[in-house]
């Protein structure tokens, strides 16, 4: 039997295998696109894929302050690692934070900034004007005045930059844009934030309780802020709260403290559809990592230094090694077995 051709292949089904891949891993995306012209013509070029400028799952294990020349990336899903040079940038840009796997730079002459995609080998110029759309008459005016303040930054699938900061509010712009939209949350109290399919899901400790806000396509003038699950459902608020993408199902876990320690810890999963949530202690085959400075889940297959249905919790803010997911564990974190 003589070799099949596979540049012959239905031309529906070339971009159904490709949107599998890059719903897990941008670079074997890439490399499809890279066997012939016909899988590379029936597929989405990476310059106009937001999946590809934002792929999912990499986390950076190693600090680029310390080591500009050697950052590491980790794939919580595939365990893939990918090493990124930050040094040839470092002419013309410092490095002012990094975020997962997106780096924000600043020009060191015109004091710009710019976000850094490592997978992407793209440097996108910011705008620094922002253009408020809210009543607040002391609403920021250029990007400089709210930088030491940012959290969070996220890229929607229409290729919006979401920007998130501390005090409360958000700025977007699209790349080409000479300024940024601003809007304020409304919420003020709640605890971390999480980017989940173009929404930002945050629990707050006031009287909303679960919301969503919806990022979306084009994002309007006006933030929408939803109400998901009502504070009086939600009878552990006064609890510390994580929410974590667990291979695609979003997991709240609840932390318990006594006398200055952790007692126990829950895990919850939320049905944003349905607008429920359910007890469920049964992580399958995962584990979560809860930190100061990161949170998420990781694949345990074929990684026995994991403990499987277990939760890692870093009580101490500590900067990641460069070991990879042995750094973690050797670290001070505290495991709770069976995730209960």
């Amino acid at each position: 039997m003589r070799n099949p051709d596979w540049t012959t292949l239905p031309t529906d089904l070339v971009p159904r295998i490709g949107g599998l891949l890059i719903s897990d891993d941008a670079s074997d995306f890439v490399r499809l696109r890279a066997v012939c012209h016909p899988w590379r013509s029936s597929t989405v070029a990476t310059k106009k894929s937001a999946d590809c400028f934002c792929p999912r799952n990499w986390i950076m294990i190693s600090d680029p302050n310390s080591s500009p020349s050697d950052v590491c990336f980790f794939n919580t899903s595939t365990h893939k690692s990918f090493s990124f040079d930050l040094s040839p940038h470092l002419g013309t840009y410092s490095l002012f934070r990094s975020f997962d796997f997106l780096f924000l730079m600043k020009h060191k002459t015109t004091k710009g900034f710019a976000l850094l995609n490592p997978f992407m080998r793209s440097l996108i110029p910011l705008p620094s004007k922002i253009k408020s759309n809210c009543a607040n008459v002391n609403a920021p005016k250029r990007l400089e005045d709210l930088i030491l303040d940012l959290s969070g930054v996220f890229v929607t699938s229409s290729f919006t930059i979401v920007l998130q900061f501390e005090v409360d509010c958000l700025v977007w712009t699209k790349p080409g844009d000479q300024s940024w939209v601003y809007a304020e949350f409304g919420l003020w109290s709640y605890s971390n934030v999480l980017f989940y399919k173009d929404r930002l899901l945050v629990v707050t400790s006031g009287d909303k309780g679960l919301v969503q806000i919806n990022l979306a396509n084009e994002i309007p003038n006006q933030l929408q802020v939803e109400v998901v699950i009502p504070s009086n459902e939600l009878t552990f608020l006064q609890k510390e709260c994580f929410l974590v993408d667990c291979d695609g199902e979003i997991i709240l876990v609840t932390l318990s403290r006594k006398d200055y320690c952790w007692e126990s810890f829950e895990t919850y999963k939320l049905d944003l559809n349905e607008k429920t949530f359910v007890r469920s202690p049964n992580l399958g085959n995962h584990s979560i990592f809860l930190g100061p400075n990161r949170t998420f889940s990781i694949s345990c297959e074929d990684l026995p230094q994991v403990t499987t249905n277990s939760i890692y919790f870093q009580w101490r803010r500590q900067n990641f090694g460069k070991r990879g997911i042995k750094s973690y564990l050797h670290s001070n974190f505290k495991i709770v077995r069976g995730a209960n």
